[in-house]
């Protein structure tokens, strides 16, 4: 290498630009939530309900399980006994805890504090998911009943009779949801997002 004169100026050669990390997902996507429906329609246990996300690197912790349970926002696990005498039982929660959780976890990317998820989202779901759940273990229960009958003209004419109790079902639940979306919308003015540090309910 050349020795440099006295005098001469020396200039840094550019940093190498290093790729950025990737960021972390704040939530499932909806294909995501449909596989993990469809393979545990029965329920999670808390440690499986926290490993979905975690497997899809967003973070949730069972910490965060049990303050979402406490503040209402997360239905409250069963006991369900495992097969066979004297092996006592475990909590599971209903499969629409996956599906509310990544709904709170988007509303937090977006800033919202869990007071106004309490307030402004929430107030309805638990009732609307309820209904929808109902429904669907009452139909399901008339089409096996309906299914066990011998071919017959009567067993055609329930048929017909639990097709149009479907369409009835699925008109009620369609409008229930497109209410509860009008009165979330016309709830207040939405409020400006970002700017500045998340409160510590925020961050729960």
């Amino acid at each position: 290498m050349k020795p440099l004169r006295p005098g001469t100026a020396v200039h840094a050669l550019p940093a190498a630009t290093l790729p950025a990390a990737p960021a972390m997902p704040t939530a499932l996507t909806e294909a995501q939530i449909r596989d993990i429906e469809a393979s545990s329609p029965e329920g999670l246990s808390s440690q499986q309900l926290v490993a979905v996300f975690e497997d899809a690197d967003v973070k949730f912790s069972e910490a965060n399980l049990r303050r979402y349970v406490q503040l209402g926002l997360v239905p409250r696990s069963r006991r369900v006994g495992h097969k066979g005498k004297h092996l006592g039982s475990h909590g599971v929660y209903p499969i629409r805890a996956v599906r509310r959780i990544n709904t709170i976890k988007k509303l937090m990317a977006e800033r919202y504090t869990i007071e106004e998820i309490q307030a402004k989202f929430l107030t309805f779901k638990d009732s609307i998911e309820i209904l929808d759940e109902a429904l669907e273990e009452l139909l399901s229960a008339f089409a096996a009943k309906i299914d066990a009958e011998d071919p017959s003209p009567r067993r055609d004419s329930l048929y017909g009779e639990l097709r149009s109790l479907r369409s009835a079902a699925d008109a009620l639940l369609s409008g229930v949801y497109r209410l509860e979306k009008l009165l979330i919308a016309g709830g207040g003015a939405v409020r400006p997002r970002g700017g500045g540090a998340a409160s510590p309910t925020e961050l729960l």
